[in-house]
């Protein structure tokens, strides 16, 4: 017999007395932590290589020991809130809006409150220069007065970053001109399951721009909803002359109370009065949503400017606090 026939079948039978009729495993090296910024779903083996956004500077209030890539969040001890430590925050440091923690919104004409715009996933209408996020309206051209296009921003925190009570704290600027309509404001995370109004909603601020000196903190529930203005679940605050500045817009939030702020001035406050869920639906976590809206029931009241596009939004930071 052929000697390479012999050495051939020698290999096959202690290959096959190896694997016993089975496939060896391969072994992958690799990231295993879905939450990571690189998780490999493939791996079999975690190597220890998963990369995490965050703040890396240990003398920062929110350092993050995981992190591994910092994110430019990172808040000094001059920021923090007495009697709340930072839970999140977002700088709007990066290039394009983290995903992480938002969801961008699309939605057509007239979905909410008969509002003139479209809510749109571009990069016209949301988009981060120098730090701040501008969320910018446009009328889309060619530009039909008699059937006009405009395009918006909405977006949300949902099922990302939610939050039962703290201290909510958004600084801004707002946009000019009649018809514009921005809003940052709060809904219940069961909203999918118990729908609104039942579920619940806190306005932090709303601000109309044929009323341009003042701001709205709003609360609604099933009882007093929509149109909640001469009842005790609104508050008015009059700027001084400061309307086209930063501003810092927040809400405390606890078990019994809810209070709105503008520049640390407090000018809402409502306690709770009843466990009735209709009354009091705010025992859950909640989420943020920020939006320009054009035109609808209330921003559009005195009709829509056309030479004001575009109308931009700006937001200079978002900080979420909680009890200490």
């Amino acid at each position: 017999m052929d000697k390479s026939i012999i050495l051939i079948s020698f290999i096959l039978l202690i290959t096959s007395c190896t694997n016993n009729g089975e496939d060896e495993e391969v072994e992958i090296l690799g990231c295993m932590d879905v939450n990571s910024l690189n998780y490999n779903e493939e791996a079999t083996e975690d190597d220890g290589s998963c990369s995490y956004y965050g703040c890396t500077d240990p003398s920062a209030i929110n350092y993050n020991s995981q992190a591994t890539i910092d994110d430019g969040n990172c808040l000094s001890e001059e920021n923090s809130v007495p009697g709340f430590s930072l839970f999140w925050n977002d700088e709007f440091n990066a290039d394009t809006l983290n995903l992480q923690f938002w969801n961008i919104e699309r939605f057509s004409k007239g979905t909410f409150n008969n509002e003139s715009q479209s809510y749109v996933d571009s990069k016209d209408n949301i988009i981060l220069i120098d730090g701040k996020l501008y969320i910018r309206a446009k009328k889309e051209s060619p530009f039909d007065p008699n059937n006009p296009v405009y395009t918006s921003g909405r977006i949300n925190t949902k099922n990302k970053v939610e939050v039962q009570y703290g201290y909510w704290e958004v600084r801004a600027k707002l946009p000019t001109g009649v018809g514009t309509w921005p809003a940052i404001w709060m809904l219940n995370s069961k909203i999918d399951s118990i729908g609104w109004p039942n579920c619940g909603e806190i306005d932090i601020m709303e601000h109309v721009g044929y009323d341009s000196s003042r701001a709205f903190f709003s609360i609604h529930n099933a009882n007093i909803h929509g149109d909640v203005g001469g009842t005790n679940q609104q508050g008015i605050y009059d700027f001084d002359d400061n309307e086209n500045d930063f501003n810092t817009y927040a809400v405390e939030w606890g078990e019994t109370y809810i209070k709105g702020y503008v520049n640390g001035s407090l000018y809402f406050n409502f306690y709770k009065s009843s466990e009735l869920f209709n009354d009091w639906p705010y025992d859950n976590p909640f989420f943020l949503i920020i939006n320009l809206a054009i035109g609808g029931d209330w921003g559009g009241v005195e009709g829509i400017d056309t030479s004001i596009f575009p109308a931009s939004f700006i937001i200079d930071y978002v900080r979420m606090y909680v009890k200490s």
